[in-house]
């Protein structure tokens, strides 16, 4: 469903982001967040990837209508191929987790036109649970929340740049998105430092 623009931003997106990052933390209390355990699998790993790529595939279709409101995309090849030509910016975004994973680029396979593996795998996951269910690994579910990180901060740059400037703000970049919602305090960050209000801490 399209957002009514004259209504309340909803924030529900972003709250339930937060919801599922903060769970995704609480796993590295029990697995190093390590190249080596990017193999490791669990029940509490699949809840997460399949929350993730429902939430994805929720806000993605609503980037989508961003970008071309007479659009109706329904499947993950569709939302390429609107993003890749109206908002292709989604597919070189980086993030970093911590101090323990960096440069996460989860939509890079968009380049060729490809749908990601961690995309793949989440359907076989859902779908074909007892075969699949190593897939729901931390990989694939660090790539899927990553993932859906970057689409909550586009979808709310989108839907507050013309808010802003139409308020009179000249200009409304990523540094006030983050700011906004706070991402410099993340668990997941951008790798870009440019996208942060730098502040002086004084000890």
């Amino acid at each position: 469903m399209k957002d009514n623009e004259n209504s309340e931003i909803s924030m529900q997106y972003w709250d339930y982001y937060c919801a599922l990052e903060s769970d995704f933390k609480q796993i590295s209390r029990f697995i190093d967040f390590s190249e080596e355990n990017l193999k490791v699998y669990s029940i509490e790993l699949t809840r997460i990837l399949l929350s993730a790529c429902s939430e994805l595939d929720a806000i993605l279709k609503d980037i989508c209508y961003q970008i071309n409101e007479s659009s109706s995309p329904q499947k993950i090849n569709d939302y390429r191929g609107i993003i890749r030509e109206g908002l292709g910016e989604i597919i070189n975004e980086k993030v970093n987790i911590g101090l323990y994973f960096f440069d996460i680029q989860p939509f890079e396979i968009w380049k060729e036109n490809k749908t990601p593996k961690w995309w793949k795998m989440h359907n076989k996951v859902k779908h074909q649970r007892n075969e699949y269910f190593t897939e729901a690994n931390l990989e694939n579910t660090r790539n899927a929340i990553c993932a859906l990180f970057i689409c909550v901060n586009y979808y709310y740059l989108q839907k507050l740049k013309p808010i802003m400037v139409k308020s009179g703000k000249k200009k409304f970049s990523f540094k006030d998105i983050t700011l906004i919602l706070k991402t410099d305090s993340q668990f997941i960050r951008f790798n870009k430092s440019d996208y942060y209000i730098q502040t002086l801490r004084l000890n």
